[in-house]
């Protein structure tokens, strides 16, 4: 039962630390100036070249990073929802992509081979609402910055 009680603790410890953190942090806001489709494709081959770096595509899948796209008007840049008309205002996507796919474990046990078959740059597991994870799979999970949920049923 002890066992029991401190993996209760420990899941909790690790969930409330991860929501003060998703709450304390702000997310960055990178303005993208999107005129002509030749800016379109240099701000593709941007984020294309930034993709090496997992601290920006952490970032960017966990929502502490966002782009807004602007229109170059004068010598000032104004965000595109200033430009339009309140008649014309509907919503413009630049990219449509379907949300990312979670990776999923319905395993009793997880362990830290397990964890280490898991993708690099994923930052989420989806496990079992029964399933425990060894000592080191849990430490394999914070050091990549693996975030475990638990499905519901």
């Amino acid at each position: 039962m002890g066992d029991l009680r401190a993996l209760i603790r420990e899941i909790l410890a690790e969930e409330i630390a991860s929501l003060r953190a998703e709450l304390a942090c702000d997310a960055a806001v990178e303005r993208v100036s999107v005129s002509t489709s030749a800016d379109l494709n240099r701000f593709a081959l941007s984020v294309l070249d930034r993709a090496n770096d997992p601290g920006f595509v952490s970032a960017l899948r966990n929502g502490r990073l966002h782009f807004e796209p602007v229109r170059n008007v004068g010598a000032r840049e104004l965000p595109l929802d200033a430009m339009r008309t309140p008649a014309s205002r509907q919503p413009e996507t630049l990219v449509s992509t379907a949300p990312p796919k979670v990776p999923e474990l319905r395993k009793s046990l997880i362990t830290e081979r397990d964890l280490a078959a898991v993708a690099n740059g994923e930052t989420r597991l989806r496990i079992t609402k029964t399933a425990r994870l060894t000592p080191l799979a849990g430490d394999e999970a914070r050091r990549r910055g693996i975030r475990i949920e638990r499905t519901i049923q």
